[in-house]
């Protein structure tokens, strides 16, 4: 129940932000403050149903629906501030709430019946590092979609309908590469963190899962390098981000899917 309502305020702040940014009115202010207050209302309660089903326990573990809630916090928290301090990007920001409120939606109380061997600082820095970095690379992913819809409609020279809530194809771009830069810089440090810190990856069943990150991390890299040397941007940024996400992705939620859901197991 808790986590319908966690929902239901996260859409009620997207929606305020994303008609905050349609309209050029001068309530454009007010409605953005009343969006960003549901908003911290939203992030309260979805803590609240995250201490609840994930830190009540003393066993360190998550499900796939904890962890993608989790990422999703993460998700709002950034998608906020954003909103806040740049109020050009409250329109991508309130995409980016609906996508942590479904998130939020999916956790599946009581769903764990196991806990981590490794429960200690170490491993938790591992799981914080992780979490923040895919959140940040979701944030890149989602940028990178809403910037290649705007470039679309631009090129066909026709009128940007509901996507006039979006910032300009040059913020985009640059928010885009802000948030990968930033992912990337934080996913070095958790692959880095789990090489030292995890015992035996083949018992713990994450051969699959670092072998994806690392081609993720590899597909980031070559993409910066070629920002940086070459200069590229426009669709091919945007393919080269989606193709590292969905590497990332596949390295932790289908892997943990299929070892949980159809092996029977877990990590750890």
């Amino acid at each position: 129940m808790l986590a319908l309502v966690v929902l239901a305020c996260y859409l009620a702040c997207a929606a305020w932000l994303a008609w905050s940014a349609y309209r050029a009115s001068g309530d454009h202010a007010t409605g953005r403050h009343v969006g960003l207050g549901v908003g911290f209302i939203a992030l309260i309660l979805h803590a609240a149903l995250l201490r609840k089903s994930i830190f009540a326990t003393s066993g360190l573990a998550m499900s796939t629906g904890e962890v993608a809630s989790l990422i999703g916090w993460a998700i709002a928290v950034i998608a906020l501030l954003l909103s806040w301090r740049k109020p050009r990007f409250a329109g991508i920001g309130a995409i980016l709430i609906a996508i942590g409120g479904v998130m939020a939606a999916i956790t599946d109380e009581g769903a764990r019946n196991f806990a981590l061997e490794q429960n200690s600082w170490e491993i938790k820095a591992h799981i914080i590092l992780s979490t923040l970095a895919y959140a940040l690379v979701t944030i890149a992913a989602a940028m990178a979609v809403a910037l290649a819809l705007l470039d679309r409609r631009l090129r066909a020279r026709q009128p940007l309908g509901r996507l006039a809530i979006l910032p300009s194809v040059e913020a985009l771009e640059a928010g885009t590469f802000q948030a990968l830069g930033a992912g990337f810089a934080i996913l070095t440090l958790a692959l880095f963190s789990g090489f030292i810190f995890i015992n035996n990856l083949f018992a713990q069943h994450l051969p699959h899962k670092t072998v994806l990150s690392c081609l993720s991390w590899l597909v980031f890299a070559v993409l910066l390098f070629g920002r940086w040397r070459f200069g590229w941007r426009g669709r091919t940024a945007v393919r080269w981000t989606l193709s590292g996400f969905a590497l990332l992705g596949l390295a932790y939620f289908g892997s943990k899917f299929v070892l949980e859901s159809v092996l029977g197991r877990h990590w750890g």
